[in-house]
């Protein structure tokens, strides 16, 4: 957390963690589709079970990730406003 004039700057790695989140679904759910529906929406992307798998397990990884830094900055924010109280 950087602290500047009593204000947190939060703003622009909130953005981050919330695309990481959106990739991190995106990926997942690609690879899911072709697990259980044997269905590629992007032509070659997964090209194989094994990596649809690994789309699925890094997509989950980059998904589980973003949430919880995502957590860390509402939990940031108010421990904030309550210090500021």
């Amino acid at each position: 957390m950087n602290a500047t004039h009593g204000k947190t700057d939060t703003g622009g790695s909130m953005a981050k963690w919330v695309a990481l989140h959106l990739v991190g679904s995106i990926i997942a759910v690609l690879g899911a589709l072709y697990l259980i529906a044997d269905m590629a929406l992007l032509d070659g992307i997964p090209s194989s079970t094994a990596q649809a798998i690994a789309m699925v397990a890094i997509g989950l990884v980059l998904d589980f990730w973003g949430v919880v830094e995502l957590r860390r900055i509402q939990l940031r924010r108010k421990a904030a406003k309550e210090e500021a109280s």
